[in-house]
């Protein structure tokens, strides 16, 4: 797991170079938000648009009923964002396109019991789930503060969006006892249920605010 940060922020000053290198001004924010806690660059790129670029984590665990069948999740939002930020009024409004690399996935799994899965109703089975979501996810939002045009020190901004990362794909093995016992047809079954009941995920509320420093 820190093998894993650590490579995401080395990751992310690499990317953050070039846009250090260009801009004419430079702002650094920690965030709080939906997507978990970040840290984001803001770089000034023309008197109404701005980029900016971020990393994001989050743990979270829940348990949650899915096709009558309960599970302990593991919630591990991961992502790297780039956004571009247009302020059509020259003012602190504006509006926001971007991408990220969304890493964002569940793990769980289910106690060995009595479990119907598809059609059919097994003893002493278990299930473990995985949900991965598309790797590249569409940003479109709006916001409040340009963190280049407050003169130097401290500042305050707010986003709000929908970041689409397509429906899950989910990934259920058995385990318990009778595991070897599972119908493929049934599991398959299962998996689809699974990604009914969660097809609101693919749209996912990105909120946040952040406190920044411009140098």
């Amino acid at each position: 797991m820190k093998r894993r940060t650590v490579g995401i922020l080395g990751l992310s000053g690499v990317l953050l170079t070039p846009f250090w290198v260009g801009a004419n001004e430079v702002a650094v924010s920690g965030r709080l938000g939906s997507l978990g806690i970040g840290v984001e660059g803001t770089f000034g790129l023309s008197q109404r648009f701005n980029a900016r670029l971020g990393v994001n984590r989050f743990d979270f665990e829940i348990s949650e009923t899915i096709d009558d069948i309960e599970y302990d999740l593991d919630l591990q939002w991961r992502s790297i964002a780039l956004f571009a930020d247009w302020h059509p009024f020259g003012s602190r409004f504006r509006f926001t396109a971007g991408l990220l690399r969304n890493n964002n996935e569940f793990t769980g799994s289910t106690a060995a019991t009595t479990l119907t899965i598809g059609d059919t109703t097994y003893s002493d089975t278990g299930l473990d789930a995985r949900l991965e979501f598309n790797k590249h996810a569409p940003y479109l939002g709006l916001g409040w503060g340009n963190l280049l045009t407050t003169g130097s020190g401290w500042g305050f901004n707010v986003d709000l969006g929908i970041m689409y990362q397509g429906s899950a794909s989910v990934s259920l093995t058995p385990t318990g006892a009778a595991a070897v016992l599972v119908d493929p047809d049934d599991l398959d079954k299962e998996e689809q249920s699974f990604e009914d009941d969660i097809k609101l995920y693919r749209y996912y509320p990105v909120f946040s605010f952040g406190v920044s420093y411009r140098f």
